[in-house]
């Protein structure tokens, strides 16, 4: 029993981190998600929003750039899920007052996901964004 609680655990986790079943975080988040979801996330305005709020900023991501994520590697243990992803986009659209660039990034990140009640209840994300924001302005240039 608890092997199947924590597969499929990580199975939702997958899935909301490599969008692969609708390729839109956005409209996954509810069906993932508890109501009273909270996502962490430095590299967000407010280190702590709940439910709506990480649903518009992703969306806004989402308008920006075309996404890709990859699950590198994953652990679960309880009711905890972590991950080690690449994030690769692509600069589309205008994002913090940058105009759309067409170019590329490739960065590197964590999450852990708290999971009840089969759904995902909070997550803890840790990625590059300097990074990324580096790739954007030219800084380094990201693998095609």
């Amino acid at each position: 029993m608890v092997l199947d609680r924590l597969t499929a655990h990580k199975d939702v986790a997958r899935r909301f981190l490599e969008e692969a079943r609708q390729a839109d975080r956005v409209a996954e988040y509810g069906e993932l998600c508890t109501a009273d979801y909270v996502e962490h996330d430095p590299g967000m305005p407010r280190e702590s929003v709940g439910l709506a709020e990480a649903r518009e900023v992703y969306r806004g991501v989402a308008e920006a750039f075309r996404l890709r994520h990859s699950v590198e590697s994953m652990a679960a243990e309880d009711d905890l899920v972590c991950m080690r992803f690449t994030v690769r986009g692509q600069h589309t659209g205008a994002y913090e007052g940058l105009a759309p660039s067409g170019r590329t990034f490739e960065s590197t990140g964590h999450v852990t996901c708290r999971f009840r009640d089969g759904k995902i209840a909070e997550t803890w994300f840790n990625w590059d964004t300097e990074g990324m924001k580096e790739q954007l302005a030219g800084g380094s240039a990201a693998p095609a």
